[in-house]
Order: structure tokens, then C-alpha cells, then sequence
């Protein structure tokens, strides 16, 4: 099976989902992550944007996706949040996504309390089918969803249709093996790939996996073994976030080239093992 891949918006910091489409086009990438609206740091200082409020930012979208044959693959950001209801507080954006034709979206916890995390979850797994799209939950060691196991708890409370997004720097950290992967291969729905070191860069975990990841076969995760471990997932996007290259003034083309090569090497490998 020959694997999507594509560009997701962490790595590009605040630059446009529009801009992000041609990007990905010039890359000889599949398709594109998004989410409603930029993270804070914004380097290069890209007009800010929300997908959610600017109706002509839409439309422009849809044509650039349409114009270069990019797929908007992946509708990030839908949290979990203590205090609210994901009914109420997630259906404009996954309205948002539906309209743009969105494939799969992706959700994550930051509610402490796992039996309603799981709750929400399988609210959330039935928001998306009913607007016609896949969605699935990722894991992480500073969410209540903390690791593989209970990521596949969340996948088997929410009913046939939920899935697990495998982000390798979270699988890396959290403890979980390769061999375990390998037994819930079917449950995994799509990968965001990086490298990262095997000891943190930096004391916040979160700050790490939001600002300074690795070009994948510059750290030590494991990549082409869990690459190989799951054959059938068929979108793999990139979400390698480098802040200390932005700040030299190193431009996204260039970082996310660095990234596609180191990408396709290890894909190589994982297809040959």
C-alpha cells in the first residue's frame, strides 16, 4: 500500500492553511492538518487567521485544496476540557470541518477524570460519523489518556467507528512497546510522525511536543520499527514542530523539506524491513 503523506499545522507554526496547501503541493505531499485557528507563537509573523470565524478564508481554502490536489485530510484540535460538554462545545468547529470536507478528526483529553474523558470521547465518535467523518482520539503522557493501553480503552468504549491517532513522540515517552502496537495494529487510524530524544530537551513535556520535536532519524524513537508494526495505516502526516530552526531564521519550505526527506528515508526503511 503506498502511504498519504502530508503536513500538519504544528510544524508551520502560525502560517495559513491556504499557504499550507501549496506547501504541501511543492513538497509532493498528500495532504494537510488543521485546526481552527493558529497556535500563539507566530515567528515569521503571519497574518493571524480563524477558520471558524472568516468565511472567505474557507472558501479560499477549498479552492487551494481543489487547485493543487491537496486533500484536507486531518481537523485537529477538539479538546477535551474540565466543565464542558463536547455537544455543545466542539459542534461549530466539527461543523466547520464537515463543511470543508474534512476526512478524520482528532481529539485529545486534558479532563483529569478518565471515565469522563471516555464519556466525552464517545459523544465526540458520534458527533463525527454523523457529520460523515472518522474520528479518533490521541494518547499522551500528560492526558488522563496517557498511553497505548488506555487509548485502546477509549477506542473500545466509544463503539466500532472511534480509532486511535498514534503520535510517535507520545508513544515513544509514554512506556509503550512496539510488540503491544503490533496487536492493536486495526485500531489505529493515522500516525503523526517526528523523532525525539529518548531524555527530554527541555523540563515541560508540553512545551517539547509543541515547540521542538526532531526530523525523523535525528533522535532515538523507535520509527522505522513502529512504521513496519502498523503497514495498513494510510496517512502518515508530519507534525515536527522546530522552533530553535524558526528562530534562526530558517523559513517553513526549508524545515519541512528536512523533514519530508528525513520522512521518506525512514519510510524506505520501514518498507523494506
Amino acid at each position: 500500500m503506498v502511504r498519504k503523506l502530508g503536513l500538519e499545522f504544528l510544524g508551520v507554526f502560525g502560517l495559513s492553511p491556504v499557504d499550507l496547501v501549496h506547501l504541501a503541493a511543492d513538497l509532493d505531499c498528500q495532504f494537510i492538518g488543521t485546526v481552527p485557528a493558529p497556535i500563539e507563537f507566530n515567528p515569521e509573523g503571519f497574518a493571524p487567521w480563524s477558520l471558524i470565524e472568516d468565511a472567505a478564508l474557507r472558501r479560499d481554502l477549498k479552492s487551494a485544496l481543489a487547485e493543487r490536489g491537496v486533500e484536507l485530510l486531518l481537523g485537529d484540535g477538539n479538546a477535551f476540557l474540565p466543565g464542558l460538554e463536547a455537544r455543545e462545545a466542539l459542534a461549530r468547529q466539527l461543523d466547520m470541518y464537515q463543511d470543508l470536507g474534512v476526512e478524520r478528526v482528532n481529539s485529545i483529553s486534558f479532563e483529569p477524570d478518565l471515565e469522563r474523558t471516555l464519556d466525552q470521547f464517545a459523544t465526540f465518535v458520534e458527533m463525527a460519523v454523523q457529520r460523515g467523518m472518522k474520528p479518533s482520539i490521541e494518547f499522551c503522557p500528560i492526558s488522563v489518556v496517557s498511553n497505548l493501553a488506555t487509548g485502546v480503552k477509549a477506542v473500545k468504549h466509544a463503539g466500532e467507528h472511534a480509532r486511535l491517532l498514534l503520535d510517535t513522540m507520545h508513544f515513544f515517552r509514554s512506556g509503550s512497546s512496539v510488540p503491544e502496537l503490533a496487536e492493536v495494529a486495526d485500531l489505529i487510524g493515522h500516525i503523526q510522525l517526528c523523532d525525539a530524544p529518548r531524555e527530554p530537551k527541555l523540563p515541560d513535556y508540553l512545551e517539547e511536543a509543541m515547540y521542538e520535536r526532531m526530523i525523523p532519524g535525528d533522535g532515538d524513537a523507535p520509527l522505522k520499527e513502529i512504521l513496519a508494526a502498523l503497514p495498513n495505516v494510510p496517512s502518515i502526516g508530519l507534525e515536527i514542530p522546530l522552533r530553535s530552526l524558526a528562530e534562526q531564521g530558517i523559513g517553513p519550505h526549508e524545515r519541512m523539506q528536512r523533514c519530508v526527506d528525513g520522512s521518506r528515508k525512514i519510510l524506505a526503511l520501514a518498507d523494506r524491513a
